[in-house]
């Protein structure tokens, strides 16, 4: 089995772990607790899933940038690209919403007493942080042709 192989197969599994987890939270665990009449359990839910997947989100963004450099290692023409430095940009870009969620606005968000404009500030970066990711999957993909 080739490093190209392992490293691009690490690649595509940190990301399908990071995007993946993004996806559930916005698609099945918020849309659920909404449904749910006790507000701080709703609220203790959110905040202690969002921490156990700030810890795997994190592995998976680490495990995405040294395979990423790995593949540019491999593969230095990528650098030549103008869809990878778009990429590199959106990366850098999802790394700094992640960041100022994961650290900041979302544990304030999370805090017992939070201002319900904190919790929907946070649900707006995550979102906006979902289409970034996205885009740089796209990306992704579009540099293999």
């Amino acid at each position: 089995m080739s490093l190209s192989l392992v490293a691009r197969w690490l690649h595509v599994l940190a990301a399908a772990t990071w995007l993946g987890g993004m996806l559930f939270i916005a698609l099945v665990l918020v849309p659920v607790t909404r449904r749910l009449e006790d507000p701080r359990l709703r609220t203790r839910l959110v905040h202690e899933l969002g921490l156990r997947f700030r810890a795997v989100g994190w592995i998976a963004i680490g495990v995405l940038v040294a395979t990423g450099l790995v593949n540019l290692w491999l593969f230095p023409f990528l650098l030549g690209s103008p869809r990878f430095h778009w990429k590199l940009g959106l990366v850098i870009l999802a790394l700094v919403l992640s960041a100022f969620h994961d650290f900041v606005l979302g544990p304030r968000a999370g805090a017992p007493g939070a201002h319900p404009a904190t919790r929907v500030r946070a649900s707006w970066l995550a979102r906006i942080n979902v289409l970034v990711v996205l885009a740089i999957v796209m990306l992704g993909l579009a540099l293999l042709r």
